[in-house]
């Protein structure tokens, strides 16, 4: 598998008054097309920090990231917008849907700031692919919990990106809602899609193929999950989710 995303030797240093804070600390990590990857560690470790880096939201105070082989430190703020609309999808722990906007329209989101015309089909079919297509005219306050991180992952993917960065989509939700958003991922990532997650929940990493662990702005530990542990995480999520369904 191809490269996608090098990180080389990354620092962030935050200046807060007269004082700093180095929120990475020489952080190197190389992420192949078509990978499942975890990031994990404490609050303060840094993994959302890299997030964000990773997500073309903040820019290294010092370091090398190379995005498909361009260097993004050399990326105008035009050409960052660009990555992060076509390349990038992005789901986080609080959904971050607009209130007033129906599902539809909140997935069309997207293709409205890459000022494409006609997004109709295509937000439909972003809706199908997590279940949903029958909620489209519903507002966010009309959905559950786990209906609207599902319209968050549908805007994550409307545009078809290379990469989604989940910030603890699962944060929020119960073990069998849970479930079902990472059978989504797992589904998301067969396809090819590249898949960076960061949770703080053991039985959340362990589903990906490798994990990556933080502490203190640094990665302590790197290391792909033996095949018979994400066999066996994967099942248990399988199950958990059919259980969720049999109750609807």
């Amino acid at each position: 598998m191809s490269t996608l995303i090098q990180l080389n030797d990354v620092h962030k240093i935050y200046n807060m008054g007269l004082s700093s804070v180095h929120a990475l600390r020489g952080v190197s990590l190389s992420i192949s097309q078509g990978e499942f990857i975890s990031i994990t560690g404490a609050s303060g470790s840094g993994k959302s920090t890299m997030m964000g880096i990773l997500g073309c939201l903040d820019k290294p105070t010092k370091g090398e990231y190379y995005f498909d082989g361009q260097p993004v430190n050399q990326f105008s703020e035009s050409q960052l917008a660009k990555v992060r609309n076509q390349s990038l999808g992005f789901v986080f722990q609080m959904f971050n849907l607009l209130p007033r906007a129906s599902a539809l329209e909140n997935v069309s989101v997207p293709l409205f700031y890459a000022r494409r015309t006609r997004y109709h089909n295509d937000a439909l079919n972003a809706l199908r692919m997590v279940g949903l297509q029958d909620r489209a005219t519903h507002k966010p306050t009309e959905l559950s919990g786990g209906e609207r991180q599902r319209i968050a992952i549908a805007r994550a993917i409307v545009n078809n990106p290379k990469v989604v960065l989940a910030d603890e989509p699962t944060g929020n939700l119960d073990t069998h809602i849970g479930a079902q958003i990472m059978m989504i991922f797992h589904e998301l990532n067969k396809k090819g899609v590249t898949i960076v997650l960061v949770t703080h929940e053991p039985d959340i990493a362990i589903q990906a193929e490798r994990i990556v662990k933080m502490r203190d702005g640094k990665i302590i530990e790197d290391f792909i999950v033996d095949e018979k542990t994400h066999r066996e995480a994967l099942e248990q999520c399988q199950q958990l989710a059919k259980e969720k369904i049999a109750e609807e």
